[in-house]
């Protein structure tokens, strides 16, 4: 069964939330990351994970941050063998959109505005691995 394929735009924070809910426990690999300061813009790639119907899938989709004027990582392993990482949220800070993963990592990336644009950019494939996300008990 084929998903509807994600196009979204997010200009404010309410449309970000979306966009990070959308985004929450999606795969991406460092390598398919980059930051390209003379076009002020930051490109990643992420396997985002979609259950809207019977069988969870991964999307392959493409993610646009327009106007960013710097880029800071936090806990990421730069290096080809890194690991991959999971995207848990994104949210704006006023002045930057931090990208927060699993295991403490964290991109931070200074922009004036919000300016992000998703893609799917397969038809996605099926998948066993869905996290779990429980919550601790008091």
């Amino acid at each position: 069964m084929q998903t509807p394929k994600l196009k979204l735009v997010a200009k404010d924070v309410t449309d970000l939330s979306v966009l990070s809910s959308l985004l929450q426990d999606a795969i991406v690999h460092v390598a398919d990351m980059d930051y390209n300061p003379a076009a002020q813009q930051f490109l990643m790639v992420v396997a985002r994970l979609s259950q809207s119907g019977d069988t969870p899938r991964r999307e392959k989709t493409g993610i646009h941050i327009a106007g960013v004027s710097g880029c800071k990582h936090c806990g990421i392993d730069r290096k080809p063998k890194g690991g991959p990482l999971m995207l848990l949220s994104m949210t704006y800070s006023g002045d930057a959109i931090d990208i927060t993963f699993s295991g403490d990592a964290m991109l931070k990336l200074k922009t004036p505005s919000i300016e992000v644009y998703a893609v799917d950019l397969d038809e996605g494939w099926p998948t066993s691995f869905t996290p779990s996300h429980e919550s601790a008990e008091a």
